[in-house]
């Protein structure tokens, strides 16, 4: 079984090998005020991350809005967030969930403070589904990404 720091640093390869900061789907000139990502967060399709900080150490509770599949997220479509984060100005973060029936999501990404002081979480995801057997394993891995919004 994959651990969580191993997950995370598999998705932090692939969202460096695909995407720039240019890529931004909103302004791109940045200021380099302190980004912090404690506190709540919405993102684009209306799921909710609360995030604490202590150290390193990530740790909160994401609410989907969406699902992969009816129920896959469980009743409550909630779970605890467990990740890292980066230091500096603008840092990296990574934080990842399990999901109730079995499935899990990591996300991968960076924090930017845009010229009007707006902080926006700039993601990507990973959500790994719980595949029958090996034969349908080729469609349970779903890559995306999420702006999320300070709220």
């Amino acid at each position: 079984m994959m651990s969580l720091m191993w997950w995370s640093l598999l998705v932090s390869l692939l969202a460096y090998r695909n995407v720039s900061a240019n890529e931004l789907p909103l302004e791109t000139n940045v200021k380099a005020n302190a980004c912090n990502i404690t506190g709540a967060w919405r993102n684009e399709l209306g799921s909710t991350l609360r995030v604490k900080v202590e150290g390193s150490q990530v740790t909160g509770v994401y609410q989907t809005a969406v699902e992969s599949t009816r129920g896959a997220a469980g009743r409550e479509r909630k779970a605890k967030i467990i990740g890292v984060v980066g230091e500096g100005p603008q840092p990296t973060v990574s934080f990842a969930v399990m999901w109730e029936k079995g499935s899990c999501s990591a996300w991968v990404g960076q924090c930017f403070v845009l010229p009007d002081g707006v902080r926006v979480l700039k993601t990507f995801w990973l959500l790994r589904s719980v595949a029958d057997n090996l034969a349908s394993n080729w469609g349970s891995t779903r890559l995306g990404e999420d702006l999320f919004f300070m709220t």
